[in-house]
């Protein structure tokens, strides 16, 4: 599967593989630098506490938007709106370096 990594749908799809694409560090190189390369993006996109924490907690931990909700004590639909500002900023960033996908089956970036 290729993840087109200009838009925050792609964006959320990725994050969602994040940990499936880590697992395969060991013995993919470019795993790993899909995944440096998107921490990398996270940490460039000037995310607000609240969009990183949103991200943590549903892409990082693994649970969904209303249990996140509960945990930070704002509504599910603040969650939803900072997961979605926060995809789009990542998006941006790697617009900006000009990774236009990432294939999950060897999750090698492909250049435009």
């Amino acid at each position: 599967m290729t993840y087109q990594i200009t838009d925050s749908r792609a964006v959320k799809a990725l994050l969602s593989a994040r940990h499936e694409i880590a697992e395969a560090r060991g013995h993919d190189t470019d795993a790993s630098a899909t995944i440096i390369d998107l921490h990398t993006a996270i940490d460039s996109a000037g995310l607000t506490d609240r969009q990183a924490e949103s991200i943590a907690w549903v892409y990082g931990v693994g649970v969904d938007q209303t249990a996140a909700a509960r945990i930070m004590g704002i509504s599910q639909k603040n969650v939803s709106a900072h997961i979605e500002v926060a995809a789009q900023r990542i998006a941006a960033v790697f617009k900006r370096w000009e990774h236009v996908a990432v294939t999950k089956s060897t999750t090698k970036e492909v250049a435009n």
